[in-house]
């Protein structure tokens, strides 16, 4: 049988030399992942990505840190090992399921101790190109006192790019965003976690559970310190997607239950005049409908970002009804969605 893609994940929403392919392949009864330019202009990209792989290696002081093996290098693709484990995500999640808050902190305590011990690290920091451009408007003063730095930043070595194997070993699986400049610690601890509590698990009030401030404070991360990360970390979004950042609020606002809309789905089918309020709920809509589209054909490449985007969560809930959930070459043992509604029904 010939290799097939069972997971692809686009990154459209980025500028074009960052623009990648991500998918998972089966062939036979072993697996691999893929990261393939979109284009010519995404080939240094590629050629970063594993260059990161390198610095990583270099980088490794702890025997439990493993990497997936490369398996292909062209200029336009690089294919690497498929690694199954839990990510430390999902260890924090399930402890949040649970209501274990020892659990959970032990979780992040494992995390913040591999960043601090696994990886060589320095006390100096100098400015360099590749990490200035991540700086702007942050005080040098301010990063200079950081006590930690990694020797290469690993911007993107989030608890969700870390695997725990049952062999016990941690696997890091994504190497891109690895600047051959030092970069804090504590920053790649701010923002794997700020990016858990926010943009990705935010329905799931996991504030509600241990706020994110308190977590923070616990590690030595002031407010004064998170407004400075919060910058870091918007420079870092801009250099990768621009101004257009994703705010997915701006496509649920005005939204109307199907209950709402019922009587006025009656009203047509029964061929009997709509009350003003049933004609003010469809006017609503039109306005919401052609509002929508104005402004995704104000932008074709933010068109194509949000429909690459529900197809790979179509793809996703379909792999997840098939009880094995993936999540771009790591898997996820158990079923996600179900956990997912159990904790929005506890809060």
């Amino acid at each position: 049988m010939d290799p097939q893609v069972i997971y692809v994940k686009y990154n459209r929403n980025r500028f074009p030399q960052f623009q990648i392919e991500t998918s998972i392949v089966q062939d036979g009864s072993s697996r691999y992942v893929v990261k393939k330019a979109l284009s010519e202009k995404a080939y240094d990209h590629i050629a970063a990505i594993h260059q990161g792989y390198l610095w990583m290696q270099e980088s490794i002081s702890d025997a439990r840190i493993k990497q997936p093996k490369v398996i292909e290098k062209a200029k336009d693709r690089i294919a690497l090992e498929f690694v199954e484990g839990k990510s430390l995500e999902i260890c924090l999640l399930e402890a949040c399921h649970a209501g274990d808050k020892a659990q959970y902190f032990r979780c992040v305590d494992t995390y913040r101790d591999l960043l601090n011990s696994s990886f060589k690290n320095t006390s100096q920091f100098h400015l360099k190109p590749d990490n200035e451009v991540f700086l702007k408007h942050v005080p040098l003063d301010f990063i200079e006192k950081e006590k930690m730095h990694f020797s290469h930043g690993f911007l993107d070595l989030a608890m969700d790019n870390i695997l725990l194997t049952k062999a016990g070993d941690y696997y890091c699986i994504d190497y891109e965003w690895i600047i051959p400049a030092p970069f804090p610690v504590s920053f790649v601890f701010f923002r794997s976690l700020s990016t858990f509590y926010g943009f990705k698990y935010a329905e799931l009030n996991i504030a509600g559970f241990v706020p994110l401030a308190e977590l923070m404070s616990r590690y030595g991360i002031t407010p004064a310190h998170r407004e400075q990360y919060a910058k870091i970390e918007l420079n870092f979004q801009r250099n990768i997607v621009g101004e257009l950042l994703y705010n997915r609020v701006r496509y649920l606002k005005n939204r109307l239950l199907l209950s709402e809309l019922l009587p006025s789905i009656d009203a047509i089918r029964q061929g009997r005049s709509l009350a003003p309020v049933e004609q003010e709920k469809i006017l609503q809509l039109e306005y919401d409908k052609e509002r929508l589209e104005a402004t995704v054909h104000r932008n074709e490449t933010e068109k194509l970002s949000l429909t690459e985007q529900l197809k790979a969560k179509d793809d996703m809930i379909a792999l997840l009804c098939n009880s094995y959930s993936l999540r771009i070459g790591k898997a996820v043992l158990w079923p996600f969605r179900y956990l997912k509604a159990r904790l929005l029904a506890q809060r």
